[in-house]
């Protein structure tokens, strides 16, 4: 499993009730249709900083995924959630899952 973690700063004006239903509305019309595309999770910490993580198949997956990031359906509602210059990404690769 491949995930992409993003954080992030909500743009002025944007509340987190908006930035959910912009968020599902990528989900519905666009995410959910991308080959490998396995989940979506959105978190805030105490300093009201935000990370998703997106969890792919694979690499390979996630990377095409970003190449058709231009056919996002309203994508200009999209990327104004977000205060510029706040947005910085990581990658990761599950090595093992511990359970008891």
């Amino acid at each position: 499993m491949y995930r992409d973690i993003i954080h992030y700063e909500l743009n002025e004006g944007v509340d987190e009730a908006y930035l959910k239903e912009v968020a599902q509305d990528i989900l519905e019309k666009w995410m959910a249709h991308q080959p490998g595309f396995i989940s979506w999770e959105m978190h805030k910490n105490k300093t009201g900083h935000y990370t998703d993580i997106v969890s792919w198949d694979s690499e390979t997956d996630a990377k095409k995924a970003e190449l058709s990031m231009a056919q996002l359906p309203d994508a200009a509602k999209w990327f104004a959630c977000y205060k510029e210059d706040s947005i910085r990404s990581e990658n990761i690769d599950r090595l093992t899952i511990f359970t008891v």
